[in-house]
């Protein structure tokens, strides 16, 4: 016996009953799911979204921010700029002691008279009194109007300063970096000091 054709509207009522009924399910098993959070992987999102929002501060005369110093060996470059007169670059090549990378910070400031400028690169001391990776080199290199030099300090850790033919300073280019063959590959703070050209009319 032929079974008859099923009627073309009960076809469209059942196909509109399922594609409910699988909405339905759905809505449940996401409220459900909503109900029922994990801790320990709602603890983890929130771990992780923390270490995205990288402190920064910034206001008049001063911008401050911190990086991740990665000690892969490669050779990496954090920038950034003060205003339209003043810019701060740390390149470094670093490899892990202890720790794969690390938060390090930028300030870069100028004077209440606009008269100089600084760039201070350096570890963050929440983690620990010092760096704890190994830098093959470093270099930091402040652009823009300051065109004077003033002076430089690097350390090798919160309370010791590099020898002093440890690193090279270019007063002419006002740059610092390592000297191959004698850097001890020690690395926790670098700052430069520049000032504005001279204007004579004012002397």
């Amino acid at each position: 016996r032929q079974l008859a054709p099923y009627p073309p509207h009960k076809m469209a009522r059942l196909f509109t009953f399922c594609v409910l009924l699988s909405f339905l399910v759905c809505l449940t098993v996401s409220k459900s799911a909503k109900k029922n959070k994990d801790p320990e992987f709602e603890a983890f999102k929130a771990e992780v979204n923390k270490k995205k929002e990288k402190w920064s501060h910034v206001e008049e005369g001063l911008h401050a921010e911190a990086f991740d110093l990665i000690a892969s060996g490669e050779t990496l470059t954090f920038e950034r700029k003060l205003d339209k007169h003043f810019s701060c670059s740390f390149t470094y090549a670093a490899k892990p002691i202890n720790v794969t990378d690390e938060e390090w910070r930028m300030a870069l400031t100028i004077s209440p008279d606009g008269s100089a400028y600084s760039c201070h690169v350096y570890c963050d001391e929440r983690q620990g009194l010092s760096s704890e990776v190994a830098f093959n080199a470093f270099h930091l290199k402040v652009k823009g109007d300051a065109t004077r030099y003033g002076y430089t300090e690097v350390y090798r850790d919160p309370d010791n300063k590099l020898a002093q033919e440890e690193y090279n300073v270019d007063e002419e280019k006002l740059e610092v970096s390592q000297v191959d063959g004698k850097f001890g590959k020690r690395l926790s703070a670098v700052v430069i000091v520049t000032g504005m050209p001279v204007n004579h009319e004012e002397l």
